[in-house]
């Protein structure tokens, strides 16, 4: 068959042609391709103007999904998670509509718009800078420059800024409310009312400048007029729930909560389908503590619309808030009845099983989690509530995994990074569990929970000044909080700063006089600072306000002692005891005196009614093997060892216990209890140390001599010379030698004065082949004077080697 070569080579006529053709076909698709983006970008903007911001979100979706690098898209789903108050979403879209298109102005207002309330002054001026060489007199951005420099204290230059937009723009509500409140600030308040005034004169339909008018008469203390303003507002827009609740929030503030009960009232009279109002009313009720009328009208409202699946939640929520579990589960029910699958049904799902973890049912939570997460495999509370539940379950890399999941989802749960972070602290991922809380404090820099776990986990790791960065920063946004000074003085404590730890407890005092702390703080510093007198009046001051507090009694306890006054030590802890004959920890405080007097009969005694008040407290179990050990009962001490450690399972009386089995040649129930701590605390540093040392003692068990590696791995890590030791020891008995040496070396650099550390080196160089290196450690191990294992093999080795 011949091929037609004018059908595999058209003529260039027919080429022309075709190519014609392609062009077109590529115009009229690239045509399609902006129609459809730009039919999309209007949907979404008619719909972000109507407020319907879910579905304007999906169409901007849509443009970004047609054309990924459209500026004017990212900048309007940064305006919609801006709405939401999803600032970290919002910040990221906005950040790359300005990568995108430098030249977008307000994507730049809006992006140091974000930066001005995070704080970070200089980035919001550069943004500002960025959208005023495009736009210098663009009014949005001198506004902003003017709210920076007044958070800067430049408070003429920020006026300047914004009298400048003033004069281009006269009627710039963002400009009067600016310069009206920087007027207020300075007290010129008739000059701030005056310009709020216009400004409301001019634009009676935005809520702002009713709120800035009725802000300034509230600075200047004029009551009646801030109520007329709101009173205004609500009159035009009656429909807008939003500003009956200004006026609520106001009369809450000036404690007028009869007042703020008539207006939520008239809300739901005048608002009947409105859920909103009436939940409104309950968390007014709730907030002022009464709970019983909170439920209460909860109840009538589901009553009254026993279809409301959303009512019958909420009034879930407070049962289970009021510990009434029967109710909160039969009401649950029906919604999951009612909603089926809905997000009502999913949530109610979801709450029952985060009740019935509490309850420990926790197949069955795990049931009704796995419905919800059928339904919707990325429902975030759902993923929350099982990784709490696989950490109940000591499973917390399934934790891990669903948390991993929800933050993918939303970047911005905060609760989610502080459940992650203790999944982490299970695994003894300090590090991870440390980034996860930074993650959450820079979401949301004010989130106290998120800091102070934070700060729990620097003073675990002893990393004190790294707390103190935390709680200082934490004073910005609660200066005088007594949570925050309370923990600064704590870890100043532990950083022996008395001079600090003086100062935040005289700012204590200032501050919160009807609380003991500021108190005790103070007697802790003088006690440190050579003030025992001093020190006892405020203890004392302390246990006159919190009768209890042991710590105080401790406190004072040392004071005495420190002024050789140890009967009047007794006395004091005997008034509490009499007081409280409860009281096991001023009971083993008295012991603690009486042995420190060698009175062991009466110690003993006080040591043992501790026990008998609190049985699994480690504490006295110490005390007592203390005592028996200074009166030489050997027989007695292991009996204590082996009932404290077994009931207490503290893992300090089990290294003890372990230590004196090996004494007495009971080996394999030393490594028992080592085996038993470890898997309590799989990363107890002694127990690991301690463990190894005598999986060693047998070199014909490889098995043994595989697991003392094991367990000493990461001691590499370490710059203990024990630690360091044991690593270099167990790698000689693997015959590791060159792995051992420079552990050795390390341990020997550390000048510990441990003959053990230098026994070890000799016996590794001498496996070498390195003679001379052997003969001065091993000579330094001896010359020493220190007993220690092996002392006997080192002697025989020196002589062998001479």
């Amino acid at each position: 068959m011949k091929t037609n070569l004018r059908v595999l080579f058209p003529s260039k006529k027919n080429i022309s042609w075709v190519l014609v053709g392609l062009c077109l076909f590529l115009v009229t698709a690239c045509a399609n391709k902006e129609e459809r983006k730009q039919k999309y970008y209007d949907r979404g903007m008619t719909l972000y103007n109507q407020g319907n911001y879910t579905k304007a979100r999906l169409e901007f979706k849509n443009v970004l999904q047609i054309d990924p690098k459209d500026a004017n898209a990212y900048y309007m789903f940064g305006r919609i998670e801006e709405k939401d108050e999803n600032w970290t979403k919002a910040y990221a879209l906005y950040l790359r509509a300005t990568e995108l298109d430098p030249t977008h102005v307000d994507a730049q207002v809006h992006l140091g718009t974000i930066f001005a309330l995070a704080g970070e002054n200089e980035k919001a001026l550069a943004a500002v800078d960025a959208a005023m060489n495009v736009k210098p007199d663009d009014p949005s951005a001198m506004v902003l420059k003017g709210f920076v420099r007044a958070k800067m204290g430049e408070t003429d230059a920020a006026i300047d800024d914004v009298l400048a937009v003033i004069e281009t723009d006269p009627a710039n509500v963002e400009a009067a409310s600016l310069l009206a409140s920087l007027y207020a600030d300075q007290g010129e308040l008739a000059r701030a009312i005056r310009i709020a005034k216009d400004s409301l004169a001019q634009h009676t339909d935005r809520a702002a400048s009713y709120l800035l008018l009725a802000r300034i008469y509230a600075q200047a203390d004029k009551h009646d007029e801030v109520v007329r303003v709101l009173s205004d507002l609500i009159r035009t827009k009656p429909d807008d729930l939003e500003n009956r609740l200004h006026l609520v929030t106001y009369f809450q503030k000036q404690g007028e909560n009869d007042q703020a009960i008539e207006v939520l009232q008239q809300a739901i009279a005048d608002l009947p389908e409105s859920l909103n109002a009436k939940l409104a009313l309950t968390a007014l009720y709730k907030s002022q503590g009464a709970m019983d009328q909170a439920v209460a009208i909860l109840e009538q409202y589901a009553g009254e619309a026993s279809e409301n699946t959303k009512l019958k939640l909420e009034l879930a929520r407070h049962y289970l808030a009021d510990g009434r579990k029967v109710e909160a589960d039969k009401t649950l029910s029906q919604v999951i009845e009612l909603a089926d699958r809905s997000a009502d049904g999913l949530a109610a799902r979801t709450m029952k099983a985060g009740a019935m973890i509490k309850e420990r049912a926790l197949d069955d939570a795990a049931v009704l989690l796995e419905e919800v997460l059928e339904a919707d495999p990325k429902y975030k509370d759902a993923l929350f509530v099982r990784a709490g539940l696989a950490l109940v379950s000591d499973d917390p890399d399934k934790g891990i995994a669903d948390l991993r999941t929800l933050l993918r989802e939303d970047p911005s749960y905060v609760k989610a990074y502080r459940l992650k972070a203790r999944a982490h602290l299970k695994k003894g991922e300090t590090a991870l569990a440390k980034q996860s809380l930074e993650d959450a404090i820079k979401i949301r820099p004010e989130e106290a929970a998120a800091n102070f776990e934070l700060v729990q986990l620097l003073i675990n790791t002893r990393e004190f000044d790294g707390a103190v960065g935390i709680l200082q920063k934490m004073r910005r946004f609660a200066p005088d909080d007594i949570k925050v000074l309370q923990s600064l003085a704590l870890v100043q404590e532990k950083n022996k700063r008395w001079d600090e730890v003086a100062n935040l407890a005289e700012l204590l005092i200032s501050k919160h006089p009807e609380s003991p702390v500021g108190y005790y703080y103070r007697g802790v510093s003088q006690l440190n600072r050579n003030m025992a007198s001093s020190s006892i009046t405020d203890f004392e001051k302390v246990l006159e306000m919190k009768p209890n507090s042991i710590e105080a009694l401790i406190g004072l306890a040392k004071g005495l002692f420190v002024l050789k006054k140890p009967v009047d030590a007794l006395q004091r802890i005997e008034k509490v005891v009499e007081a409280n004959p409860e009281h096991f920890v001023a009971l083993n405080l008295k012991g603690e005196v009486l042995l420190s007097q060698k009175h062991w009969d009466f110690a003993e005694e006080a040591f043992k009614k501790a026990l008998i008040l609190r049985p699994e407290w480690s504490v006295p179990y110490r005390n007592l093997v203390n005592l028996t050990t200074l009166k030489g009962d050997q027989e007695g001490v292991l009996g204590l060892l082996e009932e404290g450690f077994e009931k207490t399972g503290d893992p300090v009386l089990g290294v003890d216990l372990a230590n004196h089995y090996s004494r007495i040649d009971r080996r394999q129930d030393a490594i028992k209890v080592y085996e038993g701590i470890l898997e309590k605390y799989p990363k107890h540093l002694l127990a690991s140390n301690n463990l190894a040392m005598l999986l060693l003692e047998d070199d014909t068990n490889q098995d043994g001599m595989d697991k003392a590696l094991q367990l000493v791995e990461g001691f590499g890590l370490s710059e203990n010379p024990i630690i360091l030791d044991t690593l270099g020891w167990v790698r000689i008995r693997r015959g590791e030698i060159d792995k051992a040496i420079p552990v050795l070396q390390r341990a020997a650099r550390k000048g510990s004065g441990l003959p053990d550390i230098d026994y070890h080196l000799g016996v590794a160089y001498y496996q070498r082949g390195e003679i001379e290196n052997a003969k001065r450690h091993i000579k330094a191990a001896l010359s020493a004077e220190k007993s220690f294992e092996g002392i006997e093999e080192a002697k025989a080795l020196l002589n062998k080697i001479q």
